[in-house]
């Protein structure tokens, strides 16, 4: 019966592993995760975040991480940020685990890890290349340790340091934090909580330290603290709360029923108040953070999956029968992950081959030049302007007119740099837009776009055309209709043609249509 067992235990956490990278490989980017790993590299670049590009996040994990461009700049380079997280989350399951074959026994374990690593939510937001899967095991370690460590001085300093530090890697946990803190207080008391305190400040002083050294310690608290106090843009969080016990309703249930049951063991009470206070910490960061996107419900699961082992282990003292035991976990996981799987279905078909197509699709029209865009798609190259990236909500922080003008001027003093014309960039205001039409061109009906112009027939004069080159390269003039002259000289149709800087006129005596001038190499 144990080596049977043992032989389900391989199957499942291979079928976890499976699953989880998977995705870690092949599902689709979240636009956020072009943001960090372009940040990184400009870190590696080394400029100086807050400074000379625009950051809003705390910066550990981008000055951490920025190693990893040592390999090179290059699409690929994601997934070594994906590699990071999925790491990360292996070392949450671990601790998990660990500590519920401690408390409960192995199968218990299992069973949690089961339940928590089908959960849609949690399995999307930790394998993708951001700060949170970071902070995700940190907050593990710190409640981990909370719940099961001793009460003495160092492990207080450690649990406040791992606490800092995950805050340090994601702002949007503060709240997590002091539900923490307030754990360690119920159970470990007032005397040990202030070297718990003290282990936090140590870690936050590593990062401000940073901040002063560099220089940056005004614009740090402007773009960090300032701006996402002002932040205008707000939703209520019902949606994602919704899509939570849709997909983990019963990881929900046998959370809240294991602090239930520990309410009601006896002696266990202080630890009941203790995770509930972690459990209010979690929901205090999603009703406070004004867009509580998925990232922000991570550590609800951990402190959920904990939980519900309590619970689990009291149901199965109940059933004697070890294979009724069986046969009812395995009911109870088909029930549990049935919704769930059909999430996670679903989402095997949204990939991240479109957008590894057009990075390098962009890097054979325009190789090495910087970019502008939205979403900072060709996050392992030089961007245009102060701001990396650009969407509707940080859009409403700022003077339209000013960014408009700071973008049109950076653009020009670029030398006009290849644009992927994406859903960010059409939300942009209406001068970024006309600029780009006037300017620019769409290379092969995509979102990319190069410097050029299309003509209209009306605006042949007497059968000329003056027109403005702003970039010295080898151009394709493509067009219908009959005979065409540039500067004089007859051209063919789709042919590439070198054109300075400057005034060029194009004649002809018959009717042309549908006339295009495309910059397809710089000089």
């Amino acid at each position: 019966m144990k080596k049977k067992l043992f032989c389900l235990e391989i199957i499942i956490w291979f079928v976890i592993i499976l699953t989880w990278l998977y995705f870690g490989f092949f599902h689709c980017f979240d636009d956020d995760e072009f943001q960090h790993c372009h940040n990184a590299f400009l870190i590696w670049k080394g400029l100086i975040p807050y400074k000379d590009f625009f950051e809003h996040h705390l910066p550990l994990y981008h000055v951490l991480f920025s190693p990893l461009f040592i390999f090179g700049a290059k699409p690929a380079s994601i997934f070594l940020f994906r590699i990071i997280s999925i790491l990360a989350s292996a070392g949450v399951f671990f601790i998990l685990y660990r500590y519920l074959e401690k408390t409960q026994n192995k199968s218990i374990g299992l069973l949690c890890c089961v339940l928590l690593g089908f959960v849609p939510m949690y399995l999307f937001k930790m394998i993708e290349a951001r700060p949170e899967p970071i902070a995700v095991l940190l907050y593990a370690g710190a409640v981990i340790n909370t719940l099961s460590g001793r009460d003495d001085y160092k492990n207080a300093i450690f649990s406040g340091i791992l606490s800092g530090l995950m805050v340090c890697f994601s702002q949007k946990y503060f709240f997590a934090f002091l539900g923490i803190f307030a754990a360690w207080f119920i159970l470990k008391g007032k005397k040990t909580s202030l070297f718990f305190f003290e282990g936090f400040i140590i870690s936050i002083l590593l990062l401000f330290l940073y901040l002063l050294l560099r220089g940056i310690l005004p614009e740090f608290i402007n773009s960090t603290v300032v701006m996402n106090l002002k932040w205008r843009y707000r939703f209520s969080p019902a949606g994602y709360l919704y899509e939570a016990f849709i997909t983990a309703g019963f990881l929900i249930a046998c959370g809240i029923a294991g602090i239930l049951t520990e309410f009601f063991e006896p002696g266990n009470r202080k630890k009941a108040i203790a995770i509930l206070s972690l459990i209010v910490g979690c929901f205090l960061g999603i009703i406070v953070v004004p867009v509580p996107y998925r990232q922000t419900y991570l550590p609800l699961f951990i402190i959920l999956t904990i939980s519900s082992g309590t619970f689990l282990k009291s149901m199965s003292i109940l059933i004697k029968n070890q294979k009724l035991k069986m046969i009812v976990c395995i009911i109870m996981v088909f029930c549990a992950i049935s919704n769930a799987s059909i999430k996670i279905y679903g989402e095997i078909h949204q990939t991240n081959r479109s957008d590894l197509l057009t990075m390098a699709k962009v890097d054979g029209i325009s190789p090495q030049t910087q970019f502008f865009d939205g979403r900072c798609l060709l996050f392992y190259r030089m961007h245009t302007g102060y701001y990396g990236f650009m969407h509707h909500e940080l859009l409403q922080m700022l003077d339209e007119e000013k960014y408009s003008n700071h973008i049109i001027e950076a653009i020009k003093r670029a030398n006009f740099p290849v644009i992927i014309y994406d859903y960010r960039v059409k939300q942009m205001p209406a001068q970024i837009q006309n600029f780009i039409q006037q300017h620019y061109c769409a290379v092969d009906n995509s979102d990319i776009y190069m410097p050029g112009l299309r003509i209209d027939r009306t605006e042949f004069i007497n059968g000329k055309k003056e027109f403005e080159i702003y970039v010295s390269g080898y151009y394709t003039i493509s067009w219908t209709g009959g005979n065409l002259l540039l500067d004089g000289r007859h051209i063919e149709k789709n042919v590439s043609e070198f054109l300075d800087v400057g005034i060029h006129t194009l004649e002809t005596e018959e009717f042309v249509d549908n006339l295009v001038v495309l910059l397809k190499r710089r000089r």
